[in-house]
């Protein structure tokens, strides 16, 4: 029976202590948070000329993704979707490309590109665009809008321009990035537990 117990004990102890820090060494990108509530039939198309862009602050160096959910209505859209990021004086500094077939109606899309070491504090204006789509071939990326009521986006999501037109506000996207050491995965992943821990106090 006691040895029953101790067994118990270390393989809970192992689960909420050691197993964090055996994922640790599997995790490439570092999320900076979760991804911020949004409308779902508040949505813009995309698609031809027609392209949304969004500003906003690196909170953290090595800026390696960005993440937002995406409907693809019926999977109409098997082109190119690219993501061009720019600094604040509109300069290129990486860009990315999936494929629409790639994209389910829906999803949460994450577009990965070569780690920005310096990214901590800068701002950056990040376009989507899917240039060879055709009205019929349409995504629609949901947005919120800090004018309107009951809606707010996290102070590091600035605004939007779509059709020429600049909001305050923006795309529900969620930053990552690549952790510089795999001991600052370890603190990051028991820095939230224990924060949940307490959450739930």
């Amino acid at each position: 029976m006691n040895k029953l117990i101790w067994f118990t004990t270390s393989a809970i102890l192992f689960l909420v202590f050691l197993f964090p820090a055996v994922l640790a060494f599997g995790i490439k990108l570092i999320p900076n948070g979760d991804q911020p509530g949004y409308i779902s039939d508040q949505r813009l198309g995309v698609y031809g000329i027609r392209d949304i862009s969004q500003k906003f602050t690196s909170e953290k160096a090595n800026l390696s993704a960005i993440g937002t959910s995406v409907r693809n209505p019926n999977l109409q859209n098997k082109k190119d979707i690219t993501l061009t990021l720019f600094d604040e004086k509109m300069n290129i500094v990486r860009t990315t490309t999936i494929n629409g077939r790639n994209v389910e109606d829906g999803n949460f899309i994450k577009f990965v590109f070569d780690p920005i070491p310096d990214s901590k504090n800068k701002t950056y204006i990040f376009t989507l665009a899917s240039p060879d789509a055709g009205p019929g071939e349409t995504i629609e990326i949901f947005y919120i809008e800090n004018d309107r009521p009951g809606q707010t986006m996290p102070s590091w999501i600035v605004e939007y321009t779509y059709d020429k037109k600049v909001h305050n506000g923006g795309l529900p996207i969620t930053l990552y990035f690549k952790p510089v050491s795999k001991m600052d995965v370890i603190k990051e992943i028991y820095g939230d537990l224990f924060l949940r821990l307490l959450s739930n106090r």
